[in-house]
Parts: structure tokens; sequence; C-alpha cells
């Protein structure tokens, strides 16, 4: 059996800055309590990693011991900053710049008296705090319909969640130039989100099953997932090789492996080594 592996697969840039910035906060604080605001990337290996060394996820900064505290790679909301400094808490800011530009398009579009579209999941972590920049009226959506909530007569600013899929935003953003006059519009998708997602279709194509490797919450993962699932239904998410099920293989001529970008490559080599050598085995 063939395998097929993206150029581009697993961990983004912006992730894999949050984890060296990690680990070059222990090396500088090692005798220093040291956590993370929420996990600081979706997937469950690298959080246990650092747990293993000491880093405690906290979900509030009153659960922080007086120390350091990095904020996740999703960012944080606004408010957080302010109230670590009153908490007298070196923050490590491991927040993605391209979240950060999000946050200050959304910040620069609220002072200018847009209506800031958000287009995303408002449940995701990256939202709640690109949200909480804009001070005026704002909504976050993904179905153009919600757009009848905003009188026509406004002016609009859209940016997006940087993980989401382009056709979702120009959706959005054509039902804005239907409905407003005045239409302002950030494409704030991540590059390294679209080309992980053109190279997950063109694999997909081309391969008889797709094992797309990630954390259950990882929400460009799931993207991937679905997208594969378009192309071959024989797709299947898995976090960890002890979940794959080798009868998916069976007839399988050509597999793909993907990953989403917070799946370090060291993982995906590990999974490749562990199909190649079960089936040398078999």
């Amino acid at each position: 059996m063939k395998i097929m592996v993206p150029k581009n697969a697993g961990v983004c840039w912006g992730v894999e800055r949050a984890i060296e910035m990690a680990h070059q906060t222990l090396e500088n604080n090692l005798h220093e309590p040291t956590v993370t605001l929420g996990p600081l990337v979706h997937n469950p290996e690298v959080v246990s990693e650092f747990e293993n060394k000491g880093v405690k996820v906290v979900s509030a900064l009153n659960e922080a011991p007086q120390g350091t505290v990095i904020f996740r790679s999703h960012g944080v909301p606004v408010s957080f900053y302010e109230e670590a400094k009153e908490r007298n808490l070196t923050v490590i800011d491991a927040t993605c710049p391209f979240v950060k530009k999000s946050q200050n398009f959304a910040r620069r579009l609220g002072r200018l008296g847009y209506v800031v579209i958000v287009v995303g999941d408002a449940n995701h972590p990256e939202m709640k705090s690109v949200r909480s920049f804009i001070s005026a009226e704002h909504l976050v959506t993904m179905d153009p319909k919600d757009l009848n909530q905003i009188s026509p007569e406004k002016k609009v600013g859209v940016i997006a969640q940087t993980t989401i899929p382009k056709t979702m935003l120009d959706k959005i953003v054509d039902a804005c130039h239907e409905r407003f006059c005045e239409v302002e519009v950030y494409d704030t998708i991540c590059d390294a989100t679209k080309v992980r997602q053109e190279e997950a279709a063109e694999c997909a194509a081309q391969v008889d099953c797709m094992i797309i490797i990630g954390g259950q919450s990882s929400a460009n993962t799931k993207k991937l997932t679905q997208i594969c699932q378009k192309i071959q239904p024989k797709s299947f998410q898995i976090e960890h090789e002890r979940e794959i099920d080798f009868s998916w293989f069976s007839g399988v001529k050509i597999l793909g492996i993907t990953a989403g970008a917070s799946t370090p490559v060291s993982v995906i080599e590990r999974v490749k080594r562990f199909i190649e050598e079960k089936i040398l085995l078999n």
C-alpha cells in the first residue's frame, strides 16, 4: 500500500510559534509557576506534554498562581490583559499573529462606526477573543439569513475566523453586497488554512482512504475531515494511532494521511510508521 502525505500537512506557523514560546518560557522560568489560559493549542498530545512538564491549564486567571501565564494561540478576551496586570502575572502572549490581525481589524471597524460582521463559530475561543475587541454593534454568524437582523441603511465591515473555508466568507460577503450600500471586507482567513484544505482535497481525490489526524476540539481538523469525506467517503479523523481500525484499509492501494494545523509533524510521522509497520507484520 502506498501512502501519500500532503506537503503542508500538520502544524502551522502560528501554532508552532506558540509551542516554541511555551518551551522557551519553561527554560527561562525553571522555578516559577507557569500556566496556560485555556489549552495552548487544540491538540491533546501537545497539551499533555506541557502538563507533564508542570504547565497547568487554567480556565480563569483567578486559578493562576503568581507567576507566568501563557495566552493561548487562539487569543483571549481583551479584558484578560488588564486582569493579568492587576494580578501581577507575567504574560506571554502566544496569540497567533493572524488572530491578532483579526482583533485589530475588529477594533478599527468598530471605532469607525461599522456594524462588524464576524464570519465564524460564535462558540470558538478565537471568536470570543475577537469579538471582545469590538466596541460597537456586531454579529457573529455563518448564515447569510442572520444579516436580516441588521438595518440595510447601516454600513458593515466583514472579517472572518482564521480557520473557516473561503466559500463560507464569500457567501456572507455576497449577501452583504446585496443588502447593504457600504461594505468593507477584510479576508482574515489564514493562508495556512486555505493551503491545507486545498491540499487535503487534492489528496482525497487521488486515494482510496484518508486519515485525518487532529484533536476532536480542533475546528480546522473537523473541516479537513468534512472536505475529505465529501470527496472520499472513506475518510476518518483520529487523535491517536490507537484509534485506527485496520479494516478501513481493506482493498486500499493508496492511503492519504493529513492533519490539522495543531498537529505536530512528528505525530504524522509516527502514525505513518505505525501503519507501515502493522501492514508489514501482517
